[in-house]
């Protein structure tokens, strides 16, 4: 790919995975369209910059969840909430695998204009419901809600679903604070996005040509990552409904498109 391409690719990628519109859709999406080849070493790069950004971001919060585990089991003091959350993240992770593997299995079926714009579509309409129906009373993040978001987060895997959009509305729909169901969403994603690099890597069959479009590729992931956390912090107590239309015009739009040339 060319430096121009890698560098679309990298902002691509790293503002979709954190804003409540699907990567994966919009990467297949603008590979189709441009005619450009996946390419799995591209797409496993631009994830560790992902990951990587999400880390620097909520590194403080990381140390409290690491001392907290500490604190659960005699090693060290710290705050014993914090390492139970990290226990629900990595229980809820581990209930993702599973379907997450099972749902990707089919995404030669999947993986189409029409099935990406019908998911852009449900992603749009799953964000107005769960901020039309979310409960006043507000809940905590229990072990019943850690199953069913890991359950659900499965399916996210399916090109067009957002993850942080899926999860994130789940956990507002079941009663959880707009702020604190976005840090949830975005903490699930390191352990979610490191277990898909492990599987990833075992369908690499050499290591990436590491260049200068490459590098600066995975660097514009970067910073859109980090951009995208940070603006979705912001946006989730007021306006990050107008996501909402966002995936529901672009699916419909595809829907159009197809139709017009059929």
């Amino acid at each position: 790919m060319s430096f121009g391409e890698n560098i679309f690719l990298g902002i691509l990628q790293g503002l979709t995975e954190f804003l409540p519109i699907s990567s994966s859709g919009h990467l297949f999406l603008a590979e189709t369209f441009l005619g450009l080849e996946p390419n799995l070493n591209l797409e496993i790069s631009l994830h560790a910059a992902g990951l990587l950004a999400v880390l620097i971001f909520f590194h403080k919060r990381l140390w409290r969840i690491v001392r907290g585990f500490g604190q659960i089991f005699g090693i060290c003091s710290g705050d014993r909430q914090e390492g139970i959350l990290g226990a629900k993240l990595i229980v809820a992770t581990l209930l993702t695998v599973p379907i997450a593997l099972g749902v990707q299995s089919q995404f030669d079926v999947l993986l189409s204009i029409p099935v990406v714009a019908l998911t852009l579509i449900f992603t749009g309409i799953f964000i107005l419901a769960a901020e039309k129906w979310r409960p006043q009373k507000l809940v905590a993040f229990s072990w019943p809600l850690v199953f069913l978001l890991g359950i659900v987060q499965g399916f996210a895997v399916v090109p067009g679903i957002s993850r942080s959009g899926l999860t994130i509305s789940l956990l507002i729909l079941l009663g959880i604070e707009r702020t604190k169901s976005t840090e949830i969403s975005f903490l699930l994603a390191i352990p979610t996005i490191l277990g898909a690099l492990v599987f990833s890597l075992g369908e690499v069959s050499a290591f990436p040509e590491i260049n200068t479009a490459f590098f600066v590729g995975c660097f514009a992931s970067f910073l859109a990552s980090l951009a995208a956390i940070q603006w979705m912090m912001k946006l989730i107590q007021k306006h990050w409904i107008w996501f909402a239309p966002y995936c529901i015009l672009a699916g419909g739009g595809l829907l159009i498109w197809i139709s017009s040339i059929h």
